[in-house]
């Protein structure tokens, strides 16, 4: 027995001992973890840092500028230049303008900078190899391209892609190979003599003056031609093509696209340090400083459904730019006409192209799908009339300070003020920023027979909820009013003029506005669906140009499927007329709308319309209005809202991006009030309100004064969150942390806005104010000025 107990006792202390053991070392193990953990933190963020999601430093290797320098800037003499068969077209104190007709290929001459911009891609051959076949070299040394297809044999897969030189069907002199033995860096341009084919192609130049000339182009082998007019204008130099000039003389071929200067700044390899500036979301760049091996191409203003084409990407200004080495050089255009009829394209460096380029398509006729059968079969085909936009474009040329996106984006802002398009409107109150309210006041919820009203706010509560926030100081609100009718809020709309306690909305809005703030009621009169008892299926729901109703299917968070329903424009129109009156007796200072300034697409009623008579007819929508709330706008609509809404944050965050810039902010500061999305679902936390700091925007949400839940079953319940007490707080302490900062900054535009170090922004503004922001976990300086960790600094 005393043996047994012993061999329990030495086995007890054995497994104690092995136990305290494995907890020690375990508890060493956490510690260690820990310990990794906190040193890998820094690793992490500068990754984040580091990333598409913020805006990178301009630092460039000195290695790289320094080849770049010696190597890649295009140096030629003018009588180089002369002896490729250019002609100078234009000279002022600022540029000079070499232009050679037949290739339709430019080159610029910047005087303030000394800096030669080429339509053509530089350095061609520098491998000192043949580097391209004929065909592609015919591509990149003209300044002009056709898509066009056969008229009896129409199909995506069977465009043309060709250039002047294509048609002309060129020979080259030699392999375009630069070699110790062949170092002139002219070879790769050298033709043939006589090769050029006048028989199928010619350009003649008509009307030349100081500043202007036409270029009338006759692609005599597809019977297609048009004149480009050529101008010099303020510094820009402007392209334009009339409608009426583009003539289709023969039945055999039909013109799709046109580009000008595809290839113009084009980049090669990761030789010219700096990026390209495309307006997706609210900005992006991509750096030329590595392989990408692949394209990017979006269409402005977003998909055009009634070709049921589709796009990612949000491009809501019709701009683009490159930049060669931050603050010395670059360009960008700006599409004046057509830009609702256009893409813009851009390759990057890959295993297809050595050159990085970034350009515009305008596309003259779309391909479109000719239903043959109930079935929704049928084939590739085109309309015979072209679309009824011009096309113009202009190109200006950026020096040292403004040669960055905030000098595009600022230049392009001064443009759209000397236009009248944007004018001082931001809202100011008590010298606070405002602050976008949206109350939820009622939707409806599925019944076994019909449905019921599930009420979420009245108007008293709205008052009550106004007034707490006036109280702790939020003086300058902006109110806009949901689900007012009585047909409801989601997929009811355009809504009925009937609502409930009519007099009180009154009050409400009176006494909203005697405070010197604005109140909106919101309204949709764009989309529509199978729910909205004011639709004719047939008489308003618009056709695609495949003749089919533009009828698409949506899913809620319920799993309630619903056909969701594009207007005519004319029925827009139509019914907004028909509710003026009553919004102005109800005395609301304008309309929120939530689609009317970011959704544009053709459609056909008898015959085809083209996205811009979409454009012309919801401007008199937004003119019925002297203030008008819209949600993404399109530029087009610019000079009709009072409010930006939803603002985006990001962009498509296509991996190919480098960067994340506040291009519209850049554009709107100082002219309109711009609000992020609903703060509610913000999973960024502090990182959102940074940014906002960062990019001057105003905070949004939305509210209910009852309990979430209760509209679980209804088509609002898309908003998962929304209970005023749930937010009260956060809102009031949000909204004083932003004020405090963008308070000292309005009216002022935006001047500049440099990256001091990774995460650390500064942002200068025209009344002399400077806002750091500090995205980094660690205190950071700039001088004198410290900035805290997660924090801003205003000086």
């Amino acid at each position: 027995m005393v043996k047994h107990m012993m061999k329990y006792a030495v086995l007890f202390v054995i497994c104690f001992m092995l136990t305290m053991l494995i907890v020690e070392a375990k508890t060493a193990d956490i510690n260690n973890q820990i310990s990794d953990d906190i040193k890998n933190y820094s690793y992490i963020n500068d990754l984040l840092f580091e990333s598409s999601r913020y805006t990178q430093t301009d630092e460039d290797d000195p290695a790289v500028l320094n080849e770049y320098h010696d190597n890649f800037q295009v140096d030629y003499s003018e009588t180089d230049i002369l002896s490729l068969g250019f002609e100078i077209i234009f000279d002022t104190p600022e540029l000079k303008v070499y232009f050679e007709k037949d290739s339709f290929s430019m080159m610029v001459l910047n005087k303030e900078t000394g800096y030669i911009w080429s339509s053509r891609p530089e350095f061609q051959g520098v491998s000192g190899e043949r580097e391209d076949n004929t065909s592609t070299r015919n591509l990149m040394n003209s300044g002009l391209w056709v898509e066009y297809v056969r008229t009896k044999n129409v199909s995506s897969s069977s465009i043309v892609n060709a250039s002047l030189y294509t048609l002309a069907d060129v020979e080259y002199e030699n392999s375009g190979a630069i070699t110790e033995e062949f170092p002139d860096v002219l070879r790769p341009y050298v033709l043939v003599d006589n090769t050029y084919d006048y028989r199928a192609v010619e350009t003649t130049i008509r009307n030349q003056q100081s500043t202007s000339l036409t270029v009338s182009v006759d692609l005599k082998s597809i019977d297609i031609s048009f004149d480009v007019n050529i101008a010099l204008i303020d510094g820009e130099i402007v392209f334009d093509i009339p409608n009426e000039s583009i003539i289709e003389a023969g039945e055999n071929f039909s013109l799709i696209s046109i580009q000008l200067l595809p290839f113009l700044g084009a980049a090669r390899e990761d030789k010219i340090p700096g990026y390209m500036v495309i307006p997706d979301g609210v900005g992006a760049l991509v750096r030329m400083n590595q392989k990408y091996n692949t394209y990017f191409q979006g269409r402005y203003y977003g998909s055009d459904l009634g070709y049921q084409s589709q796009t990612v990407t949000q491009l809501t200004l019709p701009i683009y730019g490159m930049i060669h080495e931050v603050g010395q050089n670059g360009f960008y255009a700006n599409i004046l006409e057509g830009s609702e009829n256009s893409t813009l394209f851009a390759r990057f460096w890959g295993n297809n192209t050595r050159y990085q380029r970034i350009g515009n398509k305008f596309n003259v006729r779309e391909i479109y799908q000719y239903v043959i059968n109930k079935a929704g079969d049928g084939n590739d085909a085109i309309y015979d009339d072209m679309v009824t936009s011009n096309y113009k474009i202009a190109f200006s040329f950026l020096s040292f300070n403004d040669a960055s996106y905030t000098g595009i984006a600022t230049n392009y802002r001064d443009t759209l003020i000397d236009e009248g398009i944007l004018t001082p409107r931001e809202v100011a109150n008590n010298n606070q920023i405002p602050i976008q309210l949206s109350y939820i006041m009622s939707d409806k919820e599925p019944t076994f027979i019909g449905s019921k009203t599930v009420t979420m706010s009245t108007p008293n509560q709205v008052r009550d909820m106004y007034d707490i926030f006036y109280d702790a100081g939020l003086e300058n609100q902006q109110t806009s009013i949901l689900g007012w009718s009585r047909d409801g809020f989601i997929n009811e709309s355009p809504y009925r003029t009937t609502m409930r306690k009519k007099n009180d909305y009154k009050d409400l809005i009176e006494y909203i506005q005697s405070n010197d703030n604005q109140i909106y009621f919101e309204n949709n009169y764009l989309w529509s669906s199978e729910k909205a008892s004011r639709i004719s299926y047939n008489g308003d729901v618009a056709k695609d140009l495949s003749k089919l109703k533009m009828v698409y299917q949506s899913r809620n968070l319920n799993g309630q499927i619903t056909d969701i329903y594009f207007l005519y424009p004319t029925s827009s129109l139509d019914i907004a007329r028909k509710d003026q009156d009553f919004f102005n007796d109800l005395g609301v200072d304008g309309l929120a709308y939530s689609n009317l300034g970011q959704t544009l697409y053709s459609y056909y009623d008898d015959q085809k319309y083209d996205r811009n008579v979409s454009i012309e007819i919801y401007q008199e929508i937004a003119d019925l209005y002297e203030h008008n709330l819209l949600s993404v706008p399109n530029l087009y609509l610019y000079g009709y809202m009072n409010g930006y809404l939803d603002m985006p944050i990001t962009n498509a965050q296509f991996d190919f991006y480098t960067d994340l810039v506040p291009m519209i902010p850049l554009v709107l500061k100082g002219s309109v009030s711009y609000y992020t999305e609903y703060l509610n679902f913000n999973a960024l936390e502090e990182d959102r309100l940074l940014m906002m700091v960062d990019f001057a925007v105003n905070p949004n949400y939305v509210l209910t004064y009852e309990e979430t839940y209760k509209m679980r079953y209804t088509g609002a319940s898309q908003f998962y969150t929304t209970t005023f007490s749930d937010y009260e707080t956060d809102i009031i302490s949000d909204y004083h942390y932003l004020n405090d900062a963008l308070s000292q900054v309005i009216d002022a535009y935006i001047v500049s806005r440099e990256v001091i170090s990774t995460g650390l922004v500064k942002v200068t503004y025209s009344n002399g104010v400077m806002i750091y922001v500090n995205y980094t976990y660690e205190n950071l300086t700039d001088g004198e000025v410290s900035i805290e960790a997660r924090s801003y600094e205003v000086v």
